[in-house]
């Protein structure tokens, strides 16, 4: 297939390929939408990181990822000109800076990835919502497929 004079080839570690494959394919499995394309999966994906990051710029320009430890992540506040611990108190994020569980450095920590290296439990699913949930799909799946 002919690349376009605006693409550019990269090339990414064999390691990544793999989680990157498994992703697509569990995506494809979940949502039959999902791009059919593996690089264009791939760069739907880039392209949502993009977006990401240039939202958390605009949300909190003052706020930065410092670093992470075991059970703490570290942001560093411009505005504050200080470093605040986010660690896991009683399975919720805690601020050392303003002693809160809500406050915007929480904020922005919760939309890192990092944030899945704490370890929070995720609290018990309600039952009657992902039995609505279940009948949902398989009504989205049968009106998918009756339009094939």
């Amino acid at each position: 297939m002919p690349r376009s004079k605006h693409s550019e080839l990269i090339t990414l570690r064999v390691n990544i390929v793999k989680e990157l494959k498994n992703k697509w394919i569990k995506e494809r499995e979940k949502n039959p939408y999902t791009n059919e394309h593996f690089g264009g999966f791939v760069n739907e994906l880039l392209h949502d990181i993009l977006e990401k990051d240039e939202f958390l710029r605009h949300y909190a320009p003052f706020l930065s990822e410092e670093g992470c430890s075991r059970n703490t992540i570290y942001i560093k506040d411009f505005k504050e000109n200080k470093t605040t611990e986010i660690n896991l108190n009683d399975n919720k994020l805690h601020c050392s800076l303003c002693e809160s569980f809500s406050c915007i450095q929480i904020q922005f920590v919760m939309a890192t990835p990092r944030v899945a290296k704490l370890n929070i439990i995720p609290k018990e699913i309600d039952k009657d919502i992902e039995l609505d949930g279940q009948k949902v799909k398989m009504i989205t799946n049968r009106k998918r497929l009756s339009n094939r």
